[in-house]
């Protein structure tokens, strides 16, 4: 047994699980041994078949309402995305059942390979490996998965072309939230599997040291807001969002 603490940055504000992971060990673990239910778990032909004769609707993973917030951002059938963290692909195929092309890339070989073989999404093993730019860096729940979350905007800047767009979905942990969760609730948002809990301040902050405009929002989301770029005045929804481009 381990005992962890959450700590958070003065200068950002993010806050963040120690002792931290090294990478190695994090890779190893998301190839092995991570498994959080129908995120991970690979269905049989039998209940795919299912979930794709309805299109995820009523599912986990309907993925409807990110769908329309990427086109609130500004996307429009034919852009390219790129789905950082695609998992076994249900999102994947989600975004291109919409008229998107998706290229699909995901840490674990063994997921990706999935949504190859299954889903028919078209996976790129590694990122350098993308034939185009793309319009759109899309992840949902990924940023807090990861040991450096500079990794996610590094490899954004890569893959965006200039006038392309970030849209990132994650666990709201802005501060005010203990308040209301409660303590106990609010600290089941971090873990071995979210060693990252997101707040505004740092949201910002790396989007500005990227040269990206950034623009907050929490669910339920304003289709409205986010067509006018008006942020959200509250941020107490379960879900952060983050729209964000090059300045």
């Amino acid at each position: 047994m381990v005992v962890t603490a959450l700590r958070e940055c003065i200068s950002c504000g993010m806050r963040f699980r120690v002792p931290k992971e090294e990478h190695i060990s994090s890779d190893r673990f998301y190839q092995k041994k991570y498994n959080q239910g129908f995120t991970t778990d690979c269905p049989d032909d039998e209940e795919l078949h299912g979930l794709l004769a309805r299109g995820f609707k009523g599912s986990q993973k309907d993925y409807s309402v990110y769908i329309d917030v990427a086109r609130a951002a500004g996307l429009k059938s034919g852009d390219s995305i790129l789905d950082f963290g695609c998992s076994w692909g249900y999102g994947s195929w989600q975004l291109q059942a919409a008229g998107f092309n998706v290229y699909s890339y995901d840490i674990s070989l063994l997921r990706l390979e999935y949504a190859a073989q299954k889903l028919n999404c078209l996976g790129v093993n590694r990122l350098d490996e993308l034939p185009t730019k793309v319009d759109c860096f899309f992840n949902a729940h990924v940023i807090e998965h990861l040991v450096d979350p500079n990794v996610l905007w590094l490899e954004a800047d890569k893959a965006l072309n200039p006038e392309g767009v970030l849209v990132c979905f994650m666990p709201n942990g802005e501060p005010e939230l203990e308040k209301i969760y409660g303590t106990k609730k609010y600290h089941q948002l971090w873990g071995r599997v979210h060693p990252l809990l997101m707040t505004k301040n740092a949201l910002v902050k790396m989007a500005e040291r990227y040269g990206f405009r950034p623009f907050i929002y929490s669910s339920p989301y304003s289709i409205e807001k986010i067509l006018f770029h008006n942020e959200d005045d509250q941020l107490l929804g379960d879900e952060l969002l983050l729209i964000a481009r090059r300045c």
